[in-house]
């Protein structure tokens, strides 16, 4: 005889990653308006299937109604507000009060503010909640278990999915709940799924399924498999039951009490019966209210993680700072080994060195002018500390305390003034010991580079000095190159110049991928997004929402460290600081879809850090901030402009540096790329969580 039922499960099929079947062939019928028992071990299938009922999961074969429907047809209203939703793991924000909790559920089922408190004082009562204000995170596993109860009873669903609510419970408190379902199935049709451990309270179900190894052994009421097993209890049934499983599966009487014909018009979907509350509910439960929920918790969520508002708003402080403090400055402190057969220690350098010229005869002499180079060396860079002989000088740099020698020879000034005189006739021995003899430790190669390029600068400078007085024109001493003003950048442009656009391009990058990933992580790893799904929220306005809190952090972060480049330091932007600044956001936003894909593929934060801190390292090296991309081989170098921070960086060294503008292509290069990797990103992370639901 035709009877409206709530659930319809029939050839269900199910199975994961290693091809093990969840679950196997397996029908269901829940009668509307009753209390269904579903009974088995752990990893029987439970969970599986209540995730498959209520659209959170898909079925490989098979088919579900559910109240009338499909789940995820259009117009059927599950997932939705029709529908309570209690999971097995708590699937709580940590970060929420009680009152909190029940505000967010209600909201996104369509609740106002008034209804969801006066719900509270009823369910406080009911479930003995903790005081409304306590967050979750400093309560009990038995009281969360009671606050995530209340969050699927809140909206008086028409259809209540109850994992495992009263494992951990109180007896008084277990046995009250189960009077309390027994009352809202009964006065108000409400249909009740519930799966337990203990298998004994289920007696008080209106129709029990025993579930073993994704099978269906028995569907009944408590009743009629006590009276076919002559058992006193359902342990003992169910044992019965799983003998016969185990000995012949065909042995299970499958008509009758277990298994009733099902009337044919089930096979089509069965009709729908909703009552006005839940239309006016559904109605109520706008994407706007919804989104709204979903704001809220996400911000509640960062303002009450103080680790958060650290790496968020400290750790690009620390980073800016440190990266303009630390980087590309030169050297200070370095010693250099000084052997001076000329002048010795050049009395302490307070010898200096003299230039005797006559003006009567233009004729002029040098003494110990190796005193007067050494003292034209800065000694705030470079410390001088002399040596008699060379071996000794030699044997403190191989021990790694010095980091060059400086050797003059015995007649110095004089065989200069040789080559002064008649640099065409001037004997290759006056050539030799005119020579400034410097053996440099070039291990540290940018610590060598800066003491040949500063020992140049001191030779040149104090050689122009000594022409001057020798009244020759100083431009003698000029190698017959002359670097004219730069057309971009200046003479002695600082590393830092050249590394901070990249720099600021990689790090919003990054800590907006961190950021996300650790948020978006924590809502999946808590169960929190799968039951927000459960409700009705949609994806979309999930990652929305998400986008908007975590945009706010980046913008936040990008003004610390535009504070800290523009301001703070004072570094020039020649072209437009407001192209700049859209690049920037860009680039963050970039970095937050590249953090919401690692959250979607990975199963853990472990496996999330894995995976920022490894695409980190490639992404440093080869974007163009320790090195220039000229100097890759050409294979790496390909490699290097498809990654998401190189042809940006060039970019925004184009901008501060050369001030080109958007038109040119060396700057809108950098727009295209980041747009592409959003696009990229976001249509991956969207394919990404479709396939997982399934």
């Amino acid at each position: 005889m035709y009877r409206e039922e709530a659930v319809v499960v029939r050839n269900a099929r199910k199975s994961y990653g290693n091809g093990v079947p969840i679950l196997d062939g397996l029908n269901l019928t829940v009668p509307k308006g009753c209390i269904y028992g579903l009974l088995g071990a752990s990893g029987c299938g439970k969970t599986t299937l209540l995730s498959c009922i209520v659209g959170i999961r898909n079925l490989d074969s098979g088919d579900i109604w559910v109240l009338g429907g499909r789940p995820c047809s259009k117009g059927s209203g599950i997932p939705g507000s029709s529908v309570g939703y209690m999971p097995q793991d708590i699937c709580l924000v940590q970060e929420f009060s009680v009152i909190g909790t029940l505000y967010y559920f209600g909201r996104i089922n369509g609740l106002n503010d008034k209804e969801i408190e006066e719900r509270y004082v009823y369910l406080a009562d009911l479930l003995q909640l903790p005081s409304k204000n306590r967050l979750l995170r400093s309560l009990s596993g038995g009281q969360q278990r009671r606050v995530s109860f209340a969050a699927a009873l809140l909206h008086r669903p028409e259809l209540l999915i109850l994992d495992e609510p009263t494992v951990g419970l109180d007896p008084v408190l277990r046995d009250n709940i189960w009077k309390f379902l027994m009352k809202i199935s009964e006065d108000q049709g409400v249909t009740i799924i519930i799966t337990t451990h203990y298998i004994e309270e289920a007696k008080e179900a209106n129709k029990v399924g025993l579930l073993r190894c994704g099978k269906l052994l028995a569907e009944a009421t408590p009743h009629q498999l006590l009276t076919r097993f002559q058992c006193e209890n359902l342990e003992d049934a169910f044992l019965a039951l799983s003998r016969l499983q185990q000995e012949n599966a065909n042995a299970i009487d499958r008509s009758g009490v277990f298994f009733p014909e099902i009337p044919e018009a089930l096979t089509a979907a069965p009709a729908r019966r909703t009552n006005l509350a839940t239309n006016v509910r559904k109605l109520q439960s706008s994407a706007s209210c919804r989104f709204k929920a979903l704001l809220i918790k996400n911000l509640t969520q960062f303002i009450r993680h103080p680790g958060g508002i650290l790496f968020a708003i400290i750790f690009p402080l620390i980073q800016s700072l440190v990266f303009y403090t630390a980087f590309g400055m030169d050297p200070r402190g370095l010693k250099i080994s000084v052997v001076n057969h000329e002048a010795g220690n050049c009395d302490f350098n307070r010898n200096r060195g003299l230039v005797l010229y006559d003006e009567m005869t233009a004729n002029y002499e040098f003494v110990d002018l190796s005193c007067r180079f050494l003292h034209g060396i800065d000694d705030d860079s470079i410390e001088k500390v002399y040596y008699d002989y060379l071996p000794d000088a030699e044997k403190v740099v191989r021990r790694g305390e010095m980091s060059g020698i400086i050797h003059f020879g015995r007649n110095f000034s004089r065989a200069l003034k040789s080559r002064v005189d008649d640099m065409r006739y001037a004997e290759d021995e006056d050539i030799v010991m005119g020579e400034i003899q410097i053996w440099l430790d070039m291990s540290n190669r940018q610590v060598g580079f800066f003491l040949r390029q500063e020992l140049y600068k001191s030779y040149f400078n104090s050689f122009k000095k000594i022409l001057k007085e020798c009244h020759v024109s100083p431009k003698i001493a000029n190698i017959p190159i002359r670097f004219e003003e730069p057309i971009f950048g200046s003479k002695d442009e600082e590393y830092t110049t050249f590394s901070a656009p990249t720099f600021i391009m990689t790090v919003i990058f990054f800590l907006a991928a961190s950021v996300t990933t650790a948020v978006i992580i924590s809502d999946r790893h808590e169960g929190v997004w799968d039951r927000s799904l459960v409700q009705g929220v949609k994806t979309p306005e999930i990652l929305l929402a998400h986008f908007l809190i975590q945009f706010m952090v980046v913008i936040i972060q990008i003004f610390l460290i535009y504070c800290v480049t523009f301001f703070y330091f004072q570094l020039k932007c020649k072209g437009s600081f407001f192209a700049s600044l859209i690049m920037s956001c860009l680039m963050g936003i970039c970095g937050m879809f590249f953090g919401f894909l690692i959250s979607v593929v990975s199963s853990s934060h472990t496996m999330a850090n894995y995976a920022v801190t490894g695409s980190f390292y490639p992404v440093i090296l080869l974007g163009g901030f320790l090195w220039p991309v000229e100097g890759m081989p050409h294979v790496l170098r390909w490699i290097s402009y498809f990654l998401p921070t190189t042809l940006p960086g060039i970019s925004m060294r184009a901008i501060i540096i050369k001030g080109l503008t958007v038109s040119t292509p060396e700057v809108y290069k950098g727009f295209l790329t980041i747009l592409g990797w959003i696009a990229a990103l976001i249509l991956i992370c969207l394919y990404r969580l479709k396939t997982t639901s399934s």
